[in-house]
């Protein structure tokens, strides 16, 4: 070996181990950390303008024991007051064995300049910590949760909730990053049964449970740390009702069919992506139950919160709580300080599950109830098990339970109406069934109900009828609907009239809004045009009144006509010459449906135009006797209008003596036609 390929080998050994000393030094802060005792804290590359706070970390680690002692940390995302005199620190866990980001919620620490300009640095368990964070210029976008929650004190309900899955796809496996040691929250107790899960992908969630679609948020953009996307599920197959929370999804990852509040959701049913959105060191879903009385929104994340329940889940077999058939996930360290076992991988069983099904068998549609005490029945299947059902209602857009929750299966009830909010006037009322997995129905057997109760004293409600012809309602082809109105006994004004119109299918039609009146300077009425219809007798016309209370009263006519047909007449010959002083003409009409109401009769003698001799014949009129001369050629003309505004004309022509016709011809039967 030569002098010069020695020196060359020498020269290469000393850098290699120069550059592995660099990197050592100063690795990126993707890569894993050494305890803070050995290697320093580096700041993102943003934050590297502050090596003296980097420090003051490092030094607040060093002496703090309990928790911080099972992970080594990094700081992932400094946040400066503007005044320069405070920031926030968000530090990420390491894995201590393999270096690892454990992607969760950051723990804190909080920074503040003293007399002399160096930080001095505070954990988030220090007891004076939190007062001292409170003032910190950007504290509620700082935290998960909000610092002054509404009503602070609030407990769980005691209860273990059961039923849930691993909110992801069957067979595949994610890390628990934490659970009954979570501290990441505002007040800190609030998560102390919230789950983080992981795997390092923005992996696709299923719902734990089921429920319906309760709130949603996916438009902050994905990976930023001020702005948290969340969708939340309310499953009321438990007593109190629950929300499934799952924060920090991906953006736009909600599926366009889940983005309305009401829409059911199935157990193990797809309903967003995994992100970092808002209070999170790397791609996770936070998931926790709360009940309906801690839950508020909270405004700062501008999600739905509340106190965390402790639940279970039906695919982890450690920590086993028998009443429930579930278990709960958990980490080694948090189980040597709450008890239990603990584990880091868990696979789930979530796989999706049918939607229960069933139906009301009482009251029938198109029912017109003057009762406050409605009689309603129906049943429930699953084969996983009816929890319960519940009635509801529809008047103005959403479905509302009304009554109690059934449990009976079958079951019948009486729901007192005046205990609802149901107005007088159409509603639907319907079924939806809840399993033991939280799975709801759809919206089962819907039924179109009119109400007309008096709830307070009697009389007190305004009055209106439909003006009808001879007790039936005829519609016109184009033309008004009408109605006369009466004061309630109060003296309220009447303030309007609302027309409703439905066809003859009361399945498949809906109720079509004719109008609203609220003058009566023409009477009380709408427009209405049948000409698209069909013939027939069993349309529905509604009316509902208001006064200036608010009160309302209904009319209903479940046998509207539509008669499109026009009336026939027949006249009877009439010989021509006519050779006496005067001419009687006779005739038969009918109407096959709504009935003749009048006719109009007009003359047209040689020519010279008609003249109407009578406007309002009475539909039964036969005959009409009309005083003639000689030379006259007579044609008279006879229009039937029926009760729905058809009309139908008939024409009968004659001539009387010494007419002359031209060119001397003569058409006897085109004249007496």
């Amino acid at each position: 070996m030569t002098k010069s390929l020695k020196s060359g080998i020498i020269l290469l050994v000393s850098l290699c181990i120069a550059l592995f000393v660099i990197l050592l030094v100063n690795r990126p802060a993707t890569q894993g950390a050494a305890d803070v005792s050995d290697s320093p804290i580096v700041l993102p590359d943003d934050d590297m303008d502050s090596p003296d706070l980097v420090l003051a970390v490092e030094s607040a680690l060093a002496r703090a024991t309990g928790k911080w002692e099972h992970f080594d940390y990094r700081i992932d995302h400094v946040q400066v007051q503007d005044d320069g005199q405070m920031a926030i620190v968000w530090l990420a866990a390491e894995d201590p064995e393999t270096g690892e980001l454990l992607a969760r919620e950051p723990e804190l620490s909080l920074a503040v300049r003293d007399k002399a300009g160096h930080w001095q640095v505070m954990l988030e368990d220090d007891p004076k910590f939190l007062e001292a964070f409170i003032s910190f210029q950007y504290a509620e976008k700082s935290v998960q949760g909000d610092l002054l929650p509404p009503e602070d004190g609030r407990i769980t309900s005691g209860t273990v909730f059961g039923g849930y899955y691993l909110p992801w796809a069957e067979g595949l496996e994610k890390r628990l990053t934490w659970s009954v040691g979570h501290s990441s929250c505002y007040p800190t107790y609030y998560c102390t049964h919230a789950f983080d899960l992981a795997d390092g992908t923005m992996f696709p969630i299923m719902a734990a449970k089921g429920g319906t679609v309760f709130h949603f948020r996916d438009s902050c953009p994905n990976n930023t740390s001020t702005c948290t996307n969340s969708i939340t599920l309310q499953d009321r197959s438990t007593t109190p009702w629950t929300y499934q929370i799952y924060l920090h999804i991906a953006q736009n990852s909600v599926p366009e069919h889940l983005r309305e509040v009401g829409t059911p959701v199935m157990q193990g049913q797809y309903i967003a992506n995994v992100d970092n959105t808002g209070y999170s060191t790397g791609h996770h879903v936070h998931f926790m139950v709360v009940t309906e009385n801690t839950r508020y929104f909270s405004s700062g994340m501008q999600s739905v919160w509340g106190v965390a329940e402790d639940i279970t889940f039906r695919d982890v077999s450690i920590n086993w709580h028998e009443p429930t058939q579930g278990g709960r996930p958990r980490l080694a360290y948090e189980a040597a300080s709450y008890g239990g076992e603990g584990q880091t991988y868990y696979v789930s069983g979530n796989k999706p599950a049918f939607a229960p099904t069933g139906g009301l068998t009482a009251p029938a549609t198109k029912t017109y109830i003057t009762n406050q005490n409605l009689t309603v029945s129906g049943w429930g299947q699953q084969d996983a098990g009816v929890v319960k059902m519940e009635i509801l209602a529809n008047y103005d857009g959403p479905w509302v339970q009304i009554g109690s929750e059934q449990t009976a299966n079958p079951f019948s009830t009486t729901v007192n109406l005046c205990n609802t909010t149901i107005p007088n006037g159409p509603f639907q009322l319907a079924l939806r069934v809840w399993d033991d997995k939280g799975n709801p129905s759809g919206i089962l057997t819907p039924r179109k109900l009119i109400k007309n109760v008096e709830c307070g004293a009697p009389g007190t409600n305004p009055g209106v009828n439909l003006i009808r012809n001879e007790g039936t309602l005829i519609l016109p082809k184009t033309g008004f609907v009408q109605a006369e109105v009466t004061e309630g006994s109060n003296g309220s004004t009447i303030t309007s009239v609302e027309f409703w119109f439905h066809g003859r299918n009361w399945t498949d039609n809906d109720w079509e809004f004719l109008g609203k009146d609220t003058s009566a300077t023409n009477g009380w009425r709408v427009v209405i045009d049948t000409t698209d219809l069909t013939e027939a007798n069993d349309y529905t016309i509604l009316a509902v009144v208001t006064d200036s209370a608010g009160r309302k009263g209904v009319d209903v006519s479940f046998n509207a006509m539509v008669d499109l047909t026009p009336p026939w007449i027949t006249f009877n010959r009439v010989p021509s010459p006519v050779t006496t002083n005067s001419v009687t003409i006779t005739w038969t009409g009918g109407d096959d449906r709504s009935g003749l109401d009048y006719y109009t009769l007009a003359v047209n003698i040689n020519g010279a135009g008609e003249q109407v001799l009578e406007n309002f014949l009475p539909g039964s009129t036969t005959s009409y006797t009309f005083p003639v001369q000689n030379e006259q050629l007579l044609v008279f003309s006879l229009t039937a209008y029926d009760k729905a505004g058809n009309q139908g004309t008939e024409k009968i022509r004659m001539y009387t003596d010494d007419y002359e016709f031209d060119y001397q011809y003569i058409f006897p039967l085109l004249l007496n036609e």
